[in-house]
């Protein structure tokens, strides 16, 4: 007489552990993608301060992108290209 085989749910449970670990890792990774800011368009962006300007002048390119994103609340990308743009 043979004995009836048991049942158990460690292979169900694991595969769900899985499954649903896999979803939740794509779902973050799909937020932290739609939160990362775009750069705004240069021409967008305000123009340069009198600070920024004699910044400039004086050779500061790094002091004036510092400025600029203080002022503005630009980000490092945005600032720099403002900045590059009148520097030449």
């Amino acid at each position: 007489m043979k004995l009836p085989r048991r049942r158990t749910t460690e292979g169900k449970v694991m595969w769900q552990t899985t499954f649903f670990a896999s979803v939740a890792t794509v779902c973050v990774l799909a937020a932290v993608h739609a939160m990362r800011r775009k750069p705004r368009d240069v021409s967008a962006l305000p123009a340069l301060s009198e600070e920024v300007k004699a910044l400039l002048r004086s050779g500061r390119k790094i002091a004036a992108i510092r400025a600029y994103r203080r002022q503005c609340g630009a980000s490092l990308l945005e600032a720099h290209r403002v900045i590059a743009r009148h520097a030449d």
